[in-house]
């Protein structure tokens, strides 16, 4: 009797150690990367009163992005804004001007939604008049 319950000691010993060895490495493995913000919405850059413009291929400007601060997100490459003024431009028209209190750049980074206090204004031109819309909310779609 005393030897069974010997080898119960010895196997719940050793079965005790073989739980340890299979937990103690998973218990002080770091879960995910603390210091990294990939994987998380966090920005990862910041910049403020800036104005970026894309031209087309003849060197002209297609359209003209300010805004106040720009926050940019890399887990999914998308941007918030302040302030946004964006300025497309058109052979032989006036450029439009949509100005809101803040904006999301998606992104594919042509398509930017505006929101809050939406205006979109035209100077008037020889082929078309002068035009203004308000609105909330309004999606420009960047070609």
């Amino acid at each position: 009797m005393t030897r069974h319950l010997n080898r119960l000691g010895i196997a719940t010993v050793l079965a005790a150690l073989v739980a340890l060895a299979w937990w103690l490495p998973n218990a002080l493995t770091p879960r995910g990367n603390l210091f990294e913000s990939e994987g998380r919405h966090e920005p990862d850059y910041i910049i403020e009163n800036f104005t970026a413009t894309e031209m087309n291929a003849q060197g002209q400007r297609k359209h003209e992005l300010r805004a106040a601060k720009l926050v940019h997100f890399y887990d999914d490459d998308s941007a918030d804004l302040t302030r946004p003024h964006l300025v497309q431009f058109a052979p032989n028209t006036e450029p439009v001007h949509t100005r809101a209190d803040r904006g999301r750049i998606l992104p594919n980074g042509k398509v930017i939604l505006m929101q809050g206090n939406v205006r979109v204004t035209r100077g008037a031109s020889a082929a078309d008049p002068a035009g203004e819309v308000r609105t909330e909310e309004m999606r420009v779609i960047l070609e």
